[in-house]
């Protein structure tokens, strides 16, 4: 079992996991212990809905059409925006020195205004692993589990850099390389 906390760290979906709504995803780990861990899928667009929707919904007017990105099936009515390390507000958590998440409305009252982070994704929702379940998925030696995820530290370029499958892609690169260079 893995003993290594992967925190700031992309998990990239194995392309032999079953073919569901984290198939081909990209997820941003915000929290990971021994028990649980929390992650935010970066890669997949939302159809249909649009940040400015959000925006709205709050009573905020917000012009632009950035997307909303699926961050995962639990709380879903919950958005947590991934964003570049150059703006803080109060609920903010540094995951590395350039990327946080911050889950209150004043990311985007900033982003309204102009004021909020350079780089950023909104995510509705999020994935979630109880009793060790995601360092089970994570153990190359565990079979009992169809799910596997392969690891790549998150940068500004692999989690804003390109979205959809094209992140996904370039994600399984980088966690190959990853990989390799740990191995010596």
């Amino acid at each position: 079992m893995t003993k290594k906390r992967y925190l700031g760290h992309l998990l990239v979906a194995n392309p032999n996991n079953p073919r569901d709504e984290l198939a081909k995803s990209v997820l941003l780990l915000v929290t990971h212990t021994p028990q649980n861990a929390i992650a935010l899928q970066v890669n997949n667009a939302v159809d249909q809905l649009n940040l400015r929707t959000i925006a709205e919904r709050i009573n905020l007017q917000y012009l632009a059409d950035d997307p909303l990105y699926y961050g995962g099936n639990v709380s879903q009515n919950k958005i947590h925006v991934v964003h570049s390390s150059d703006w803080k507000g109060l609920s903010t958590v540094s995951l590395t020195d350039e990327i946080s998440v911050t889950n209150d409305i004043g990311v985007i009252a900033a982003l309204v205004q102009g004021e909020g982070p350079k780089y950023f994704r909104a995510c509705a929702g999020f994935c979630a692993w109880s009793d060790g379940k995601l360092d089970q998925q994570l153990d190359p030696k565990y079979q009992e589990d169809s799910y596997k995820w392969e690891i790549v530290p998150a940068t500004l370029e692999n989690v804003f850099g390109s979205d959809g499958t094209d992140q996904w892609r370039g994600a399984i690169d980088e966690a190959a390389q990853f990989r390799v260079e740990n191995w010596f």
